[in-house]
């Protein structure tokens, strides 16, 4: 009849493709059953993995901490211990409000306020291996982390704070930047001028200033 229309292309093969994904017999819903058994097993096992990965990641940077509070306890530990402080920060920053992570958080944390900031450096300022310059920029550094930080709670905060009275005590203690000469040189200075750069320019002439370095680097 001219009013019948022939089957277009594929929906045979639709309905086909129905009846087999919704098989009536026993045989093929026991097919059905298996692959979906089947698939569960599979979002199981990568969930387990995923979490295995999560443990191991975990286990390991723990066992980074562990390694550097020995280095720390260490009668006379090295001044680039220094530059630690900002990575653990980090740290901290990463694992707040993660709750699997607050083992990681209350290591990190009791890590840099009772070993890291009771650094002291003895003797002379060991300018071969850490120069002036750079503690000052490390100091910096800290300070744009802590204005940009978001979140954290006080463990960070508390652990920031200790971190920029460290910094700043050592540099005041080691004579790192000369502080006098900065006040006076901003007291001198027209007020239609910029402030004298600080930081790395006004490191106490005694010291050697590595080129390259920033001239504005801030020193707290």
């Amino acid at each position: 009849a001219a009013g019948l229309r022939a089957p277009e292309a594929g929906e045979g093969d639709d309905e086909e493709e129905e009846e087999a994904e919704m098989p009536e017999d026993e045989e093929g819903m026991a097919r059905l059953d298996a692959q979906l058994a089947e698939l569960v097993r599979e979002r199981v096992q990568a969930r387990s993995a995923a979490k295995e990965a999560r443990e191991q990641q975990l286990h390991f940077k723990m066992r980074v901490l562990e390694l550097l509070e020995t280095l720390l306890r260490r009668p006379s530990p090295p001044a680039l211990l220094l530059l630690l402080p900002r990575p653990l920060l980090r740290v901290l920053g990463d694992a707040a409000g993660v709750p699997a992570l607050r083992p990681l958080l209350e290591r990190a944390s009791g890590l840099i306020r009772h070993r890291v900031c009771k650094l002291s450096v003895r003797g002379a300022w060991p300018e071969a291996s850490l120069p002036a310059a750079r503690l000052v920029t490390e100091l910096d550094g800290v300070l744009a982390f802590a204005a940009k930080a978001r979140g954290g709670g006080a463990p960070l905060a508390a652990a920031t704070t200790d971190v920029v009275m460290l910094l700043l005590r050592t540099i005041t203690q080691h004579k790192l930047v000369d502080v006098p000469a900065m006040l006076r040189l901003a007291a001198a200075a027209p007020a239609d001028l910029q402030p004298p750069p600080t930081g790395a320019a006004a490191l106490n002439p005694k010291q050697k200033r590595p080129a390259g370095v920033a001239a504005a680097a801030r020193a707290g």
